[in-house]
């Protein structure tokens, strides 16, 4: 076996066991979906029965299971968690599936697991900082808080808080939980004059800790944000209103809570029985608190995983460990947030292959905000998911932007007319009277795929013979059987 290896990189053949150029699934004849076109990222459009999932989902979740891709899958539905056992029994990955929820076992810490990780960039509370602000953005967009032109400035400002809470936390215990953050934050002065009150000293959590954190040796980076620290709490939060202390303080308080307490706290703040790093061994993670019963408590679960698995796979050496690993998103614009941009334009590289089903892009527009940055965060998504697969659609807004995305052409169009100049009806029905007539070609631009089309692609079931048609697109390369860059496809549930 050895000689074998050996003589395959004399000769220059690559022997590496997920290359880009690997073959995972059929699209047709002459046209294959590979590891490389699938670690750039894929969107499945349609509407609600059009066959996305049982059709294009299910044939593309089948060809990443069968080459041996590590994945986390987020859960929006119920019946989410069967399907994807009955995928990883039929491709003989059954062992490799961890269900992540409260009938389980499995637990994560997520704030040890970014304190405590290997690598240069461990410990760094900024990490922490995004984390927590992640979460709050969902929680914000879930119960519709808006606080208009300021909204900045309290984000800002949250974001200040979390920050010096997490720094204090570290430097008086050297460790993190959401308990204590909890007790730092409620028990923080509220004026100036509760900074000099011996009652306060003597009862608060936080004083406990900044006495406890300046008797620690520290070098001199970790001494100079220990002032920062400590000004903050003796200073500058005290000396805000209190109105916008009051905020500042429940928008925390109101975030950390679900977290301090039942089947969250139970799953996220006890030991660590598995982390991310398990997905790039090779295991498929499935959240297990759907999103459409345990409402924002499955939301944010959700979103833990996802933002903690990110940060981890995008920091891997792939030199090191080259197996792909996918993250899978049904009803994706739950999921959705602006970090995902920005992952998105590098994920490439840490060969993750993304996947989000939805059933049209409004979905989005309406999750990422009004108005124009709502938007260019939607399309600046859309836009670095190359493969786009349209199923069955009745979306107008959806469809015209398919049809835009693949393009005009040339094309040509007959016109003819003719006119009877004789005022007698009855010779000119009689086809007897004199007549004008016209002929000709005019050259348009057109859409080459109406809109239309994508309203009448076959759905799967009984009626279709269990066939689900679909038109995929494909970013800056041609498919070999159509020359373009779209292919009809149809794919058959099973």
């Amino acid at each position: 076996m050895f000689k074998k290896l050996w003589s395959l990189c004399r000769i220059g053949i690559s022997t590496e066991l997920w290359p880009l150029s690997k073959s995972l699934l059929n699209l047709s004849r002459g046209d294959e979906l590979t590891i490389g076109k699938a670690v750039e990222g894929i969107l499945i459009l349609g509407a609600t029965g059009s066959g996305k999932s049982s059709g294009s989902g299910c044939a593309i979740a089948h060809s990443y299971l069968k080459a041996g891709f590590g994945g986390l899958v987020l859960v929006a539905k119920a019946d989410e968690r069967r399907l994807w056992e009955k995928y990883c029994n039929a491709t003989g990955r059954a062992k490799d599936l961890i269900i992540f929820g409260p009938k389980n076992s499995s637990r994560f810490n997520f704030i040890d697991f970014e304190l405590n990780r290997k690598g240069d960039g461990a410990g760094i509370t900024e990490n922490l900082v995004n984390l927590f602000s992640t979460v709050l953005e969902i929680a914000e967009k879930n119960g519709g808080s808006d606080r208009g032109e300021d909204s900045g400035y309290w984000r800002r400002a949250n974001r200040q808080l979390v920050r010096n809470l997490l720094d204090l936390a570290i430097f008086a215990t050297g460790k993190l939980s959401i308990p204590e953050l909890y007790r730092l934050a409620i028990s923080a002065p509220t004026s100036l004059q509760e900074v000099n009150s011996d009652a306060w000293k003597q009862r608060s959590f936080c004083f406990q800790c900044l006495t406890e954190a300046d008797n620690r040796p520290k070098d001199i980076r970790q001494n100079r944000d220990f002032e920062l620290v400590a000004d903050y709490f003796f200073l500058e939060f005290p000396s805000l209103s209190e109105r916008t202390r009051s905020v500042i303080l429940s928008t925390f308080t109101s975030m950390i809570d679900v977290l301090n307490r039942g089947i969250l706290s139970e799953l996220f703040c006890t030991d660590a029985t598995i982390t991310p790093e398990a997905i790039a061994e090779g295991k498929i993670i499935l959240i297990d608190l759907p999103v459409k019963e345990y409402a924002d408590v499955g939301l944010i679960a959700n979103i833990i995983w996802k933002y903690c698995f990110q940060r981890h796979i995008e920091r891997r050496d792939v030199s090191k460990n080259s197996r792909p690993v996918f993250l899978w998103q049904d009803e994706g614009q739950l999921f959705t947030t602006s970090n995902d941009m920005q992952f998105q334009t590098t994920c490439r590289a840490s060969r993750v292959a993304t996947v989000i089903l939805s059933q049209n892009i409004s979905n989005f527009y309406a999750v990422l905000g009004e108005g124009q940055k709502g938007k260019a965060q939607a399309d600046s998504l859309f836009g670095n998911l190359n493969l786009k697969i349209f199923h069955a659609n009745g979306d107008s807004v959806t469809n015209e932007w398919a049809a835009a995305l693949i393009g005009r052409c040339r094309q040509f169009v007959v016109n003819s007319s003719s006119n009877h100049q004789n005022s007698n009806w009855a010779l000119a029905l009689a086809d007897m009277a004199p007549s004008q007539g016209s002929a000709g070609v005019s050259e348009i631009f057109e859409f080459e795929v109406q809109p239309a089309v994508f309203t009448q692609l076959r759905t799967g079931g009984v009626a279709n013979n269990g066939q689900v048609d679909a038109v995929i697109f494909s970013n800056g390369a041609r498919f070999k059987s159509t020359g373009r860059t779209y292919l009809n496809a149809t794919f058959r549930q099973k």
